[in-house]
């Protein structure tokens, strides 16, 4: 009930149907069975290109993690309540093995909707931990509960301070992997004023 409370009190303007429409969304991301990371466009002659259907091609992600992406800032507060979430997804994690968790797709769909969260920062780690490099993210958000825990906190915490100094820039930069020729389902993304 708690984050019910949290939703309507940050977006007043919306009505109990949006919040349940957002937290369903939300809901889905158990389903994710894959996430963005190598995006390639796979021409079938047989079928006619589309650009706003072709994202959901291998390695591009799948729609429940892009249809929660469109819920823009209406969809944040919930996406950070779910950052300790560690019910496992059918999501492989590409390069470092493993299973996507809730919480990392959540905190994923946060890096789309909003430009440049100094994710080392919060997590008060190097990024390149032995050589290893992003794969210092996952150990340490494995390796125990109370580590996924900080990490919220401080993610939490960022988004608060920072939350006054964001604004919308319209663009279709996807940002949490390469790709090109495709129309963002955002049409955009927040970013922090300098």
């Amino acid at each position: 009930m708690k984050i019910w409370t949290l939703i309507l009190t940050a977006f007043p303007f919306m009505t109990f149907a949006q919040v349940t429409e957002s937290k369903r969304l939300i809901d889905s991301l158990r389903f994710v069975r894959e996430m963005p990371y190598a995006c390639e466009v796979l021409l079938d002659v047989n079928t006619p290109y589309n650009r706003d259907t072709m994202i959901y091609n291998i390695g591009c992600g799948d729609k429940y993690f892009w249809q929660v992406v469109k819920g823009k800032q209406e969809v944040i507060p919930l996406l950070l309540d779910k950052l300790d979430d560690t019910t496992r997804t059918e999501a492989s994690v590409p390069y470092f093995g493993g299973q996507y968790t809730v919480a990392d797709i959540a905190y994923t769909t946060l890096q789309e909707i909003i430009k440049d969260i100094p994710t080392f920062d919060l997590l008060k780690i190097k990024f390149d931990t032995n050589g290893c490099g992003y794969c210092s993210y996952w150990n340490y958000l494995r390796k125990d509960v109370k580590n996924r825990l900080k990490f919220k906190v401080a993610v939490v915490d960022w988004y608060d301070k920072n939350k006054p100094n964001l604004f919308w820039l319209k663009s279709n930069q996807f940002l949490t992997f390469d790709t090109s020729g495709f129309n963002h389902p955002n049409g955009g993304h927040f970013e922090l004023k300098k």
